[in-house]
């Protein structure tokens, strides 16, 4: 056996992973790769036959560097998930403990890299090790071979890879700078940050496979700030709808429910796409309310004054609302300035402030203010 280079990683470190997180972790720095390089492709295979699984990337090669912890060349790439260096040690400690064999096949250098755990005179505890041995060969790449792995498991890989599902199903999306509006029924309320599926704690109507660039993963990478996610999902609705991918109808309703996926849409309401929707939706307004000076209100105090000064109010949904505040304030303003045909009494001036904003006042201050306009000739 080849040259044995001990890691400092015990049997039970990250004890709670699964087959499945150890193979995310392998997936995605295949995908990483290939962000890196375009002509380094990566795939995977399974052999139903003998249990293998083989994950490739078609230029790769490692150094023995990498397999040092906190090691990687993706740490300054914002493209790419891996940021830690912990990736495939980790992966191989997993599978290790859960009984497959971890192997790579480091083509590009002809060497063979075997894991396995072993008992360290040096640390005196049993802890992961690779072996590398030089073995000269007419393949390319890096082929990650996992053994042992039965068909079950396999088939669990389908929830954690877009990848997976694109080889069963045609996979329907709406492009963005910020990445994918998936279509899909099936993938609707389903997160993925470069193909790879994460936990959101956000409801939402699509499915969205992010760019890793506008999305910060946890360090275990199955988990995003859902603050951060809203906000995304808000842009990509936002472009989809100012690029026609998206009906305003749909975009409407989306924000009508006060969904998750358009929840942030009001605080991005200086972003270019976010202010041509408020266009567009106060111009649907305008065509469904047609009666002179119409104004979309929320609040009891806007509904009054827009009454009292002769306008028409229309009480809209609240996210619909608070997009439009600043079409609302500016239309009452409007409303307000406009000269007035006929002359105000005292009594009806005073009158028209008490309908506005007497539900701002105490009770008894509504009453004691009543009867002094009551009294006014």
């Amino acid at each position: 056996m080849g040259e044995c280079y001990e890691l400092t990683l015990t049997q039970n470190y990250v004890s709670d992973w699964t087959f499945c997180d150890a193979i995310r972790e392998l997936i995605q720095n295949g995908i990483d790769q290939e962000i890196i390089d375009n002509g380094n492709e990566f795939s995977v295979d399974y052999d139903y036959n003998t249990k293998i699984l083989k994950l490739i990337n078609s230029k790769s090669k490692l150094s023995i560097n990498t397999l040092l912890l906190g090691k990687s060349n993706k740490s300054n790439n914002e493209d790419t998930v891996g940021q830690f260096g912990e990736g495939y040690k980790i992966a191989a400690l997993v599978l290790n403990r859960l009984g497959k064999t971890f192997t790579i096949f480091n083509n590009e250098k002809n060497e063979i890299w075997t894991s396995k755990f072993k008992n360290s005179e040096k640390w005196r505890e049993k802890i992961l090790s690779f072996y590398v041995d030089k073995v000269p060969s007419d393949n390319t790449g890096l082929i990650i071979e996992v053994k042992n792995v039965t068909s079950n498991e396999y088939s669990d890989l389908c929830d954690i890879w877009l990848g997976f599902y694109e080889e069963e199903y045609s996979l329907e999306k709406i492009e963005t700078k910020y990445g994918d509006i998936l279509l899909n029924e099936d993938l609707k309320d389903r997160i993925f940050v470069n193909g790879l599926a994460v936990d959101c704690s956000e409801t939402m109507e699509y499915g969205y496979n992010f760019k890793p660039k506008y999305i910060k993963l946890e360090r275990d990478r199955k988990t995003c700030n859902s603050w951060q996610a809203r906000d995304t999902t808000s842009l990509m609705i936002a472009e989809a709808m100012v690029r026609g991918k998206l009906e305003i109808d749909t975009v409407k309703r989306l924000v009508e429910k006060n969904a998750d996926d358009v929840y942030n849409l009001e605080f991005n309401g200086f972003r270019e796409n976010v202010s041509e929707v408020k266009k567009m939706l106060i111009s649907e307004f305008d065509k469904q309310y047609t009666e002179p000076i119409s104004v979309p209100v929320q609040s009891q105090e806007d509904y009054n004054k827009v009454k009292a000064y002769g306008g028409n109010p229309v009480i809209v949904p609240s996210k619909v609302a608070a997009l439009l505040k600043n079409e609302t304030q500016a239309r009452i303003t409007e409303l307000i300035s406009l000269p007035k045909v006929e002359t105000l009494t005292l009594r009806e001036k005073f009158q028209r402030w008490y309908d506005i904003y007497s539900s701002q006042l105490r009770e008894s201050a509504r009453d004691e203010l009543n009867k002094l306009i009551n009294e006014i000739m």
